[in-house]
């Protein structure tokens, strides 16, 4: 693997550098909200719209949606090479846009939803799986009737979505969800549970304590909050 280092001198950027340099310093006043790293090059999205492809091997390629990036997913092909990437954003758009060149192969609309998370519902990129701020799980493709069909909504919004055997597992915070296609749920887990359990058992532990301390009054007043106290 080879380092590449960057550095500054009152001239301005180093030479052996530039290239390199020139990249992160069109970055310098913007921020980056999204970015995929892959072994054919660095796809970032910033602050202002702009979707950024720095390659491996090869130029710099740019464009600019109207809207800002809240995902990424990347497709490869039969060459396991970077082919194209889905972009969704905070208005509800998906762009799907080509590698190298960023041009748009395709474009869908879910109506000002944000979207969290994308993901393949085929092979290919003809049927995809949106998941929503609100909750609200779409398809949208080629081959879908309208283009993009409402399958059902899940009570918050969805962290990760991903399709297994025909089943679609959402991620929604500390809660995990397992459906078929028409929404109907096969399996749930709360991992919150686990803490609730700790907080009724840190309850007790706090009721004991209060109960010692009102018997005893030179009991620690710090072991009573489950703080460490030091007695002298």
């Amino acid at each position: 693997m080879r380092l590449i280092s960057l550095s500054l001198s009152p001239k301005g950027w180093g030479k052996e550098s530039s290239t390199y340099a020139f990249h992160f310093g069109c970055m310098n006043n913007r921020i980056v909200l999204r970015s995929l790293v892959t072994s054919d090059g660095c796809l970032t999205a910033m602050d202002d719209g702009m979707i950024i492809w720095k390659p491996t091997l090869g130029r710099r390629q740019h464009t600019k949606l109207e809207s800002l990036a809240t995902v990424l997913l990347a497709f490869k092909n039969i060459n396991n090479s970077l082919e194209s990437i889905i972009v969704g954003d905070n208005c509800g758009g998906i762009t799907h846009l080509s590698i190298p060149c960023l041009e748009v192969i395709n474009k869908f609309n879910l109506e000002g939803e944000s979207i969290r998370s994308i993901c393949s519902a085929s092979e290919s990129t003809h049927r995809l799986l949106a998941a929503c701020q609100s909750g609200s799980i779409w398809m949208v493709g080629d081959q879908v009737p309208s283009r993009k069909i409402h399958l059902f909504q899940n009570e918050g919004p969805i962290t990760s979505i991903r399709v297994s055997q025909d089943e679609i597992h959402l991620q929604s915070g500390w809660q995990r969800r397992v459906l078929d296609f028409t929404g109907c749920e096969l399996s749930y887990h709360d991992i919150s549970d686990k803490f609730k359990k700790k907080d009724e058992i840190r309850a007790i532990r706090r009721a004991r304590l209060l109960e010692t301390k009102k018997n005893n009054l030179n009991y620690p007043a710090a072991t009573t909050l489950d703080i460490p106290a030091i007695i002298a």
